[in-house]
């Protein structure tokens, strides 16, 4: 199997980017994900400023990946992209701030389509639903996008303000009836830790027309593990270039 039809059954999504040499779910990080052969997806993580704006970033607050204090909710838009999101990672990045959705979508735009998951702590649920809605709309970016959360209520409330949004279920676990919850909260996709994949699994979810992604895989050995099966879903990492490497391998044999 060449390497075009490998990176089809087995897409690379970069997770927050190209995390893994640049600071994560920043421009920069993007940037470089988009450089990288193959990679079509990037999955980043959006929560609300103090104005309503989504911002793209992962925890609540802001002391990991910036040179603040506090909460995300508490600055605006402005004040986040003011910030040193880059620093900790190498001074080289200093000048990288938080960017907002819009910002990503942008610059990402007829280049990579995105994952955008939306977090749940301390937001007005119903609010970032809305507002995330808008702002990929206003791109004219449904087409492009797919909506995931840990919490079925974001998603459902994704469907309220848009139904033609693809949206999907994040989910660390593998319960019995993990099909039918996605089915029943109006989704068609599935972000799972990558150890809970299994035949069965994909099997329903492929009779279900579920879309299934793998996260978070960066180990050369997982991504050659899970690359050589016969079923199609997406590789999330951190590093695209490994993936792209395991997927240059010549005669992959099926486990």
């Amino acid at each position: 199997m060449d390497i075009s039809r490998r990176a089809a059954l087995h897409p690379c999504v970069a997770h927050r980017g190209f995390s893994g040499m640049a600071p994560e779910n920043t421009l920069a990080a993007f940037r470089l994900a988009m450089s990288q052969p193959y990679v079509q997806w990037i999955e980043l993580d959006v929560h609300l400023s103090r104005d309503d704006v989504p911002v793209v970033i992962h925890d609540s607050t802001l002391k990991r990946t910036t040179n603040a204090q506090g909460l995300v909710k508490d600055y605006t838009a402005e004040e986040l992209g003011r910030l040193d999101a880059g620093g900790w990672f190498h001074p080289s990045f200093s000048s990288e701030g938080i960017p907002t959705l819009d910002e990503v979508l942008a610059l990402t735009s007829g280049t990579c389509r995105l994952n955008v998951e939306l977090k749940g702590e301390y937001a007005d649920r119903e609010l970032l639903a809305r507002q995330t809605v808008e702002v990929i709309r206003s791109r004219h970016l449904e087409q492009d996008t797919v909506i995931t959360s840990f919490e079925p209520d974001i998603l459902q409330a994704v469907r309220r303000y848009s139904p033609t949004l693809k949206t999907g279920l994040i989910i660390d676990d593998r319960p019995s009836d993990l099909v039918e919850k996605i089915k029943f909260i109006g989704a068609s996709y599935l972000s799972i830790g990558f150890q809970h994949l299994n035949e069965r699994l994909l099997e329903r979810t492929a009779i279900s027309a579920i879309d299934v992604m793998a996260w978070t895989v960066n180990s050369v050995s997982d991504l050659r593990r899970l690359s050589r099966r016969p079923e199609p879903f997406q590789l999330c990492t951190n590093y695209p270039d490994r993936w792209l490497a395991v997927m240059k391998e010549e005669n992959p044999s099926h486990e």
